[in-house]
């Protein structure tokens, strides 16, 4: 046993006990790596892979939300320090717990879904704080992205899958398919690539370029054709010229 952590909550008291397993498996080796997926996380679906998958997202509390206010005005009629301000108070937190537990619930649920199907999970590196000072800061919250991918992570370990974050910047604006920059507004839900032709859900383009990113950041690349060799990445040693495997030093066996 590492820790044990005793917290109060609104409808009791639990024990949180951190144990050390030696049965959890080693991340994947890259050269066993057969399946890859990106993942772009978002307000009009909770997240788009690059397959095309989608999750609807729940919003759990803008659904409770209308209930929460009518239990809160009723918080400000009773009188600070009595009884039944302590029972409101306690029925609007037991609210909120109810909340959290139904917004985990899901986030376990689609981590354990993208776990089971996938060696490699790509997903961007969000500034969540940053995110939540802007105009739609209740919905990011409510979505809670952070938290989703935190318990990403601590599933994919163990089950020795890799989770791997990328940068976020230009990954909806830049086309999967040729890699110009396409600017588009929130407003704009459709993908048209004006050089190479390519039309898709933006939210899909960007989880093709998360799981692009990925894979080159953990020295794995995508054929030029697009798709994965024999089901699987390959690794940049794998290419070559002429059937000559190369690195990416070796640039003397290049012709000029």
């Amino acid at each position: 046993m590492k820790t044990c952590t005793i917290v109060r909550k609104a409808d009791g008291w639990y024990c949180c006990i951190s144990m050390q397993d030696d049965n959890v498996p080693e991340p994947l080796p890259l050269n066993e790596i057969k399946t890859a997926v990106g993942v772009d996380v978002g307000l009009k679906e909770f997240l788009v892979t690059s397959k095309g998958e989608t999750v609807p997202i729940k919003q759990h509390y803008r659904k409770t939300q209308s209930h929460l206010a009518r239990q809160q005005r009723f918080l400000e009629r009773k009188q600070k320090g009595s009884k039944r301000f302590a029972a409101q108070q306690n029925r609007i937190a037991r609210i909120h717990q109810k909340i959290g537990r139904q917004r985990k619930d899901f986030h376990y649920n689609t981590a354990h879904k993208l776990v089971k199907n996938y060696d490699l999970i790509a997903v961007e590196d969000l500034n969540i704080r940053g995110l939540a000072r802007t105009r739609l800061s209740k919905s990011v919250l409510d979505a809670a992205w952070g938290q989703f991918i935190t318990i990403l992570e601590s599933v994919a370990v163990k089950c020795g899958v890799r989770v791997v974050k990328v940068s976020p910047h230009s990954t909806t604006q830049d086309c999967s398919g040729c890699g110009t920059k396409v600017p588009k507004t929130l407003s704009i839900r459709l993908h048209e690539c004006h050089k190479c032709g390519l039309v898709m859900d933006r939210d899909e383009n960007a989880a093709l370029n998360i799981l692009d990113r990925a894979l080159s950041e953990v020295g794995l690349i995508l054929p030029a054709g697009g798709g994965l060799v024999a089901g699987q990445p390959v690794k940049p040693e794998a290419w070559g010229f002429n059937g000559e495997a190369l690195s990416f030093f070796d640039l003397e066996k290049l012709p000029l």
